[in-house]
C-alpha cells in the first residue's frame, strides 16, 4: 500500500491564526488555489480511495487534490479539540489564550495540558495510530494506493505512530504547511515506512 497523506489547504482562520480545532472552517480563496496546485501535482498518481478527516477544509482539499475515488470519512482523523479555547486568537499581538499553554503547545508538548472541554496529546496519539494500524493491517487495501485528508496535529500523529519518537518531540520541526504532502508505505504484518515527509508542490 502505498499512502499519501496531505494536510487541508489554508483556512481564513489558519490566516489570523485561530485555533480550529473542531471547528468546520472550510478553505479560503488561498486554500483553494494551494489544494488545486497540489492536486495537479499528483496527477500522475491513481489513487484507489480516499480517507478523510469528517471537517470540511479536509474533505475539499481531499476532493481538490485527489481524484473522482471513493471517499470515506473517518472520525479518527479529525482535529484536535481545543475545547474552550477554539477560535480564540494566538497570535502574539491579539492573543486570546494564555501565553504558556500556546507556548506549551507548539514548543513543550510534553509540558501541554488540554484545555477545559479539550482533547490531550495522548488522546490524538492513541485515535491516529489506530487508524494506521487498522489501514495498513487491511488485506483488501495492500495494493492499493490511497489518499489521506486530515489537520496539522492529527497528521503529526499518524506519522509519529510509525517512528521512534518521543512527546518533546511530537512536532518532529513543525507543524506542517497547508497542502503539504507526506508518503508512507506499508505491507501488511510489516511496520509502515516513512518515505517522504511534508513535500510541498507549490
Amino acid at each position: 500500500m502505498k499512502m499519501y497523506i496531505i494536510r487541508h489547504g489554508q483556512t481564513p482562520w489558519n490566516a489570523h491564526k485561530c485555533l480550529q480545532g473542531r471547528s468546520d472552517v472550510d478553505l479560503n480563496e488561498n486554500g483553494i488555489y494551494l489544494a488545486e496546485l497540489t492536486g495537479k501535482a499528483l496527477r500522475d498518481v491513481t489513487f484507489d480511495m480516499a480517507f478523510t478527516s469528517p471537517l470540511i477544509r479536509a474533505k475539499h482539499t481531499c476532493i481538490l487534490a485527489g481524484r473522482e475515488v471513493p471517499i470515506i470519512e473517518d472520525e479518527r482523523l479529525i482535529e484536535i479539540s481545543f475545547g474552550i479555547y477554539e477560535g480564540c486568537c494566538y497570535a502574539e499581538e491579539n492573543r486570546q489564550v494564555p501565553q504558556q499553554w500556546i507556548e506549551n503547545f507548539f514548543h513543550a508538548p510534553q509540558d501541554y495540558v488540554a484545555a477545559p472541554g479539550g482533547e490531550s496529546l495522548d488522546d490524538v496519539e492513541k485515535r491516529t495510530r489506530d487508524f494506521m494500524e487498522d489501514i495498513c493491517s487491511r488485506k483488501e487495501l495492500q495494493d492499493k494506493t490511497i489518499l489521506v485528508s486530515t489537520h496539522g496535529c492529527a497528521l503529526r500523529g499518524l506519522l509519529n505512530s510509525i517512528r521512534e519518537s518521543n512527546r518533546e518531540d511530537y512536532w518532529h520541526g513543525g507543524v506542517s504547511k497547508n497542502c503539504a504532502v507526506s508518503i508512507v508505505t506499508c505491507n501488511r504484518g510489516e511496520k509502515p515506512v516513512l518515505v517522504e515527509e511534508n513535500h510541498i508542490y507549490y
